[in-house]
């Protein structure tokens, strides 16, 4: 079967991903994940969607009660090799799949975590597998980019994504690797839009903080309907 894009971008570029997203988010990283983790009420079953290079289910470990089991999800079999690198535990399972074909029973996780990832997949169908391997009262774990209220500022974003940043961006990935994570960016939404999306999916926000300028949102919705 033929990789797609995504797939193709994130085998090749599991080598310098964690550099680059720390170099990205000015070393911001960690602490957003930090916050995020700690105002979910994680529970025994949880999931990480895009899980890349393993940072967030770190963590996620490091918090957690010993009988909870987290699963691993990457559509990149190299992302998910650093990630197995770093992590050694029975109590975490490295999935390969598509986040679109969630290979789990209707009602059979806790939590799902999606950290930047969000954005990169449709947000409608995404949320139509959330609601259905979720729990009733289980929980959506979001860290990501934000599109700001002003035109301007929204605009200033994607001149120095584009423009600015990329000859540091090309240093490490390739044209389409770096266009692939531009184009993303343009897939954000404002706080509000976040927040009213999941609103009518079913979903209470329990928790919404954002960081970085209002750049970045980080964000815990429970799931309050039985589908």
């Amino acid at each position: 079967m033929e990789k797609s894009v995504a797939e193709k971008i994130f085998d090749s570029v599991h080598r310098a991903y964690d550099k680059f997203l720390n170099l990205a988010t000015f070393n911001k990283i960690n602490s957003w994940q930090e916050t995020l983790i700690n105002a979910t009420p994680n529970g025994k079953n949880i999931l990480d969607v895009g899980t890349g290079t393993g940072e967030i289910v770190k963590k996620i470990h490091q918090k957690v009660n010993e009988n909870s089991y987290i699963y691993a999800l990457d559509i990149s079999f190299n992302m998910l090799k650093v990630a197995k690198s770093k992590l050694n535990s029975e109590n975490i399972l490295f999935i390969k799949s598509d986040a679109l074909k969630l290979p789990f029973k209707n009602k059979s996780l806790d939590n799902v975590y999606f950290s930047l990832v969000f954005r990169h997949l449709p947000p409608q169908d995404i949320t139509n597998q959330l609601k259905l391997v979720l729990k009733k009262d289980g929980y959506v774990s979001i860290l990501e980019i934000a599109k700001p209220k002003s035109k301007i500022l929204y605009s200033f974003i994607l001149l120095f994504a584009d423009k600015i940043f990329r000859p540091i961006g090309r240093l490490i990935f390739s044209k389409q690797e770096w266009d692939y994570f531009v184009d993303s960016i343009k897939n954000s939404m404002t706080k509000q839009e976040l927040l009213e999306f999941f609103k009518s999916n079913g979903f209470d926000t329990h928790f919404y903080q954002s960081r970085f300028l209002g750049l970045i949102h980080i964000a815990v919705f429970k799931k309050y309907t039985e589908d």
